[in-house]
């Protein structure tokens, strides 16, 4: 029989454990590196568009960081691709490269491909950043694959040392390279169940620490540092060398009470002094921070913790001496740490799926013949050979991680995590916090054609060349072809979404003309949202953005996967014509205060196109702005519209009336939205990278003082009928920053939803500001002056993205990007009135 392929592809480090099929004999490490059994997630790339992994890109990108990646895990979900020597790459590509390498290292270890690849995921992970697995296996094409969630790996793997009985429950507690999570556990007779909730800090791991000592040493160094011309190769080579001192110094401390970090710098070389005392108090922040999550998830599964066997350390950083202290001290109950906590969740991972514990999942279906998969990836790996290094010889204490294989539960049990940690002001660091992966907006990286993974499988594809030579020649043009759907708002939120075909209400369509004014809801607001579900005929997924005539008898919508404008007419709810094909990667969309033109963004090639809503038809051609843009405002009374540009970090002004560019204003890093105020007099734009919003003047098209500084990540805008309030959404975090737009400032007091909402609208009266909550297939209603829920959520369809808001404001259009529908919802009973399905 074949094998099982474990895979942990950590934030800085990526496992693989073996398991024989059918053996009885325990898993074992698979050796993927020189001096370790593990290696450093980190890819190089070469001047001839190839990649290095693990420990030989470390080297070689010590010489040049400029081709250097490394972290991207963290990145999973983010919507800007992350710059390598001048190429944009997704995450999600970069993931795929690194999998597929071990794959391939496997299969020239071994002789033949694994039968299935387990890849496992932090349980803390919502349903977005989940999907995005499904594309990398695509990507990778490494056959049969499933996901497994860390904590529960982590799980089987001590229960396969300790012995667990039934009804023993376990915390594992998941320190990692850049992520930390933890969740409780309970042993039954077949494996694991989650207990609550998972909790943890998205972005908290071992980097930070490095980061935070690596600030410390520069701090000490003072200008012998921060006076360094960065763009010298010289200072990049030193600082590069630095960071890897820090980091090894981090990990000496873990084992000595002190330790000295080498220094060696252009004109200068001295050492810095750090003791484990000083390290702590770098990091004590952040470690009271997780023993808080910890004790979030012991009171959301209903117990103390004195019902606890032990907690169980995961993950490198969990080695730190601190970690142990604080948790037995705050929660009285033993820690469980393995001699390389590194391997745990590649070991379990392939139990967690053993086929004695998979009596409830079906089995993988084949892509094509075994014999056919053998010899195809025998060939792709010894294209490999060269940058593969030799098999590392397992360090005999690891014999004790070897677990016995034990009846894990094959099933796995969505996460439900309740805490998402909420961006800080953004500082300035005295030296860039990873210098070498400079991100730029995603639709930079759309340059291709085509699905993400789309070709041939079969074993006669792409015949006189390895398949991942093909397929990342392709995937390095299109590098976030993975992220034709969503460019921005890659929400993380952990609430599984309803059927998206069970969402909304029955009731006639609305009148397109004017209603009565708003009013309070009848009933005080309740946990569950409003709008009874009632199946709606599903259209074309891949909805992006929605605009709505001033005459409220058209809504017009882009497609991101068909790359076509669809006429909507509202009062039949039916398509007015046949949808346009425009561009590619379609996002924002636009219509004239007259409604004889309407204006959609297509991301590739960076155009705008103008459409005759009469003849539904293109006039002209389109009109040329900056790279990717995004969104679009026009101006009812000026003749302009501002379109902005996330790869070129620019807001293009376009004369409507001659269909041309005839303005460009640059802006902050990866503009994303662009309003309008009330009197038309101001254009705010959300800039993605720099943390701030820009203010132009439409009269000049000029900056407005300095850009006002928000949390991190601003996405979407939104503008109070008076024009006094600026509300910012941001992509990591479900607050609402409120800004004074009379001193472009951000007030005191801020808005918290239920969940990271994609886009914003505000009520006609100002009283209410509703946000689409993309994982929670709902809509939220806040009331703006109490600054709590005005009604329950709003039901609407599957991941919810764009806002348009009738003229009147007595209706919201919402895009329900996956079911392909647009809810209708009154702004007066806060109820979707109807639900328009938008077929191809």
């Amino acid at each position: 029989m074949g094998y099982r392929l474990g895979v942990d592809l950590g934030t800085t480090f990526t496992a693989a454990a073996t398991y024989d099929l059918g053996s009885g004999k325990p898993p074992s490490m698979l050796g993927l590196g020189n001096r370790a059994l593990q290696i450093p997630s980190v890819l190089f790339l070469q001047e001839d568009g190839q990649f290095l992994i693990g420990e030989a890109a470390e080297r070689k990108g010590s010489i040049d960081p400029a081709r250097v990646v490394r972290e991207f895990k963290r990145r999973m979900g983010d919507p800007v691709p992350l710059l390598v020597a001048g190429t944009p790459f997704s995450p999600q590509a970069l993931t795929a490269r690194l999998l597929a390498w071990v794959v391939a290292a496997a299969t020239e270890r071994l002789g033949s491909a694994p039968e299935e690849v387990v890849l496992t995921f932090p349980a803390n992970w919502g349903e977005y950043k989940r999907d995005l697995l499904d594309q990398v296996f695509t990507l990778a094409d490494v056959g049969p694959a499933r996901t497994c969630p860390e904590p529960q790996a982590a799980a089987v793997q001590y229960a396969a040392r300790a012995r667990l009985d039934p009804g023993a429950r376990v915390v594992v507690y998941d320190l990692g390279g850049g992520t930390f999570d933890v969740c409780v556990l309970e042993k039954t007779g077949t494996g694991f169940t989650i207990l609550g909730s998972p909790d943890g800090v998205e972005h908290l791991g071992g980097v930070d620490f490095d980061e935070a000592v690596f600030q410390h040493v520069v701090g000490s160094l003072g200008p012998a540092v921060t006076d360094l011309d960065l763009t010298t190769p010289e200072a990049k080579v030193a600082l590069t060398r630095l960071r890897r001192d820090c980091v090894e110094a981090k990990e000496a401390l873990s084992a000595d009470v002190d330790t000295v970090i080498p220094v060696t710098l252009p004109g200068r070389i001295t050492s810095v002094r750090l003791t484990r005392s000083e390290l702590e108090n770098l990091i004590g922040p952040s470690m009271r921070d997780t023993v808080d999550a910890t004790s979030r998830a012991l009171r959301v599964a209903g117990i103390s913790s004195d019902e606890l066997t032990a907690i169980v350390l995961v993950g490198g950083s969990s080695r730190i001496p601190l970690v142990s202290h604080l948790l037995q001290s705050t929660f009285g109950t033993a820690t469980a740490l393995d001699t390389h906590p590194k391997h745990d969740i590649a070991l379990g991972a392939v139990l967690y799926a053993a086929p004695e514990a998979a009596v409830d999942q079906p089995a993988p279906v084949r892509r094509d013949g075994q014999a056919a998969r053998d010899a195809r990836a025998l060939a792709d790996a010894r294209v490999l050979r060269e940058v593969l290094p030799p098999v590392a010889q397992p360090d005999p204490t690891a014999a004790d991680t070897q677990p016995i294989p034990s009846q894990a539960s094959t099933q796995p049990i969505p996460s439900q995590a309740d805490t998402q940690p909420i961006p800080s002001q953004a500082g300035t660091q005295p030296i860039p916090a990873q210098a070498d992966t400079q991100p730029i907006p995603a639709a930079t990286a759309l340059l291709g054609s085509g699905p993400a993974g789309a070709g041939p499988s079969g074993p006669d594809a792409d015949q006189g060349n390895p398949w991942w030579r093909n397929r990342w020649l392709a995937i390095g043009l299109a590098a976030a072809a993975v992220l034709a759907v969503v460019v921005v708002g890659a929400l993380a939120l952990r609430d599984e979404p309803r059927d998206d075909a069970q969402q909304n209400q029955s009731t006639p369509a609305p009148s397109p003309g004017p209603s009565s004014g708003p009013s309070a809801p009848t009933s005080a607001p309740t946990s569950a949202p409003t709008s009874a579900p009632t199946r709606v005929v599903p259209g074309a997924p891949g909805i992006y953005g929605v605009a709505v005539s001033s005459d409220g008898r058209r809504i017009y919508a882009s497609n991101s996967d068909l790359n076509t404008l669809s006429a909507v007419d509202i009062g039949s709810g039916k398509l007015a014509g046949r949808p346009i094909a425009v561009g590619n990667q379609l996002r924002g969309v636009g219509v004239q205060p007259d409604g004889t033109r309407a204006y959609v963004v297509a991301a590739d090639p960076g155009t705008v196109t103008v459409i005759d809503t009469a003849a539904l038809a293109k006039v002209g051609r389109p009109i040329k702005v900056g790279r990717m843009p995004l969104a679009v405002a026009v101006h009812p009374t000026a003749a302009r519209a501002y379109v902005t540009n996330t790869g070129s970090d620019s807001v293009s002004v376009i004369d409507t009336a001659a269909s041309r560019t005839i303005a460009t204003i640059p802006v902050g890093d990866s503009p994303l939205q662009v309003t309008l105020s009330p009197n038309r007099s101001r254009a705010y734009v959300a800039n993605y990278q720099s943390n701030s919003i820009s203010v132009i003047d439409t009269t000049t098209n000029r900056i407005v003082g300095k850009p006002i500084a928000v949390l991190a990540k601003p996405h979407a805008l939104a503008v109070s009928p008076d024009g006094s309030r600026l509300y910012v959404t941001h992509i990591d975090s479900n607050e609402v920053s409120v800004i004074d737009t009379s001193s472009g400032s951000v007030t005191a007091s801020s808005i918290t939803l239920p969940a990271n909402a994609w886009d914003v609208a505000v009520s006609p009266d100002g009283r209410r500001l509703y946000g689409t909550l993309h994982d929670r297939n709902q809509v939220a209603v806040i009331d703006t002056s109490t600054l709590q829920p005005f009604a329950p959520p709003i039901a609407v369809g599957k991941n919810p993205t764009d806002i348009a808001k009738s003229a009147d404001g007595q209706h919201l259009y919402v895009a329900n990007n996956k079911s392909g529908t647009i809810s209708v919802i009154s702004t007066t009973s806060n109820r979707v009135e109807t639900t328009i399905s938008v077929p191809k």
